[in-house]
């Protein structure tokens, strides 16, 4: 399955729906990949609903601990089923 999004400009929402979608594709709750990105579980939920915008640290972080490149979240579509579970 292909997620079509807009081009990202500063777009939290489209940058937290990229990051959401990740995320299940992984198998990963909300709570273990906050964790493992040291976010609280809030901000992170408030990121993935496009709330909060994430300084560049948070988003490395974010990416390392789901094992994708941050350019994957800059994307405008992002093919899930090559995404695997952790």
């Amino acid at each position: 399955m292909i997620i079509s999004l807009p081009p990202v400009n500063a777009d939290f929402e489209a940058v937290g729906r990229r990051i959401k979608a990740i995320r299940e594709a992984r198998g990963l709750l909300l709570e273990r990949l906050a964790d493992e990105a040291r976010l609280s579980h809030a901000e992170l939920s408030m990121a993935e609903h496009g709330r909060l915008g994430l300084n560049s640290v948070q988003l490395h972080a974010l990416t390392s601990a789901l094992h994708v490149s941050p350019r994957i979240l800059f994307e405008t579509a992002i093919d899930v089923s090559k995404i695997r579970p952790l």
